[in-house]
């Protein structure tokens, strides 16, 4: 699927509709995210660096790599869009 936001085109992969979808439930780290989706952490930085960029997430806390969503392609999806 490929999303628009920030007039970018982003083709989200399993792996970031798993990160989008444990941003849902609210703020997490990177190390969380690792945990919960079993990527490397370097998969998963690089997935959130793209996310990022499109304007899906926010790094709130840099030092601790906390993200938030901030708009969510998956509701567009969801909803027909």
């Amino acid at each position: 699927m490929l999303s628009r936001n920030s007039n970018r085109m982003v083709s989200l992969t399993d792996v970031d509709k798993e990160i989008l979808e444990i941003l849902r439930g609210g703020r997490a780290t990177q190390s969380y995210i690792v945990d919960e989706t079993g990527r490397s952490r370097q998969y998963v930085h690089n997935r959130l660096g793209i996310l990022t960029a499109a304007g899906y997430l926010e790094n709130i806390h840099r030092k601790t790599a906390l993200y938030e969503l901030v708009g969510d392609p998956l509701s567009d999806e969801e909803n027909g869009g």
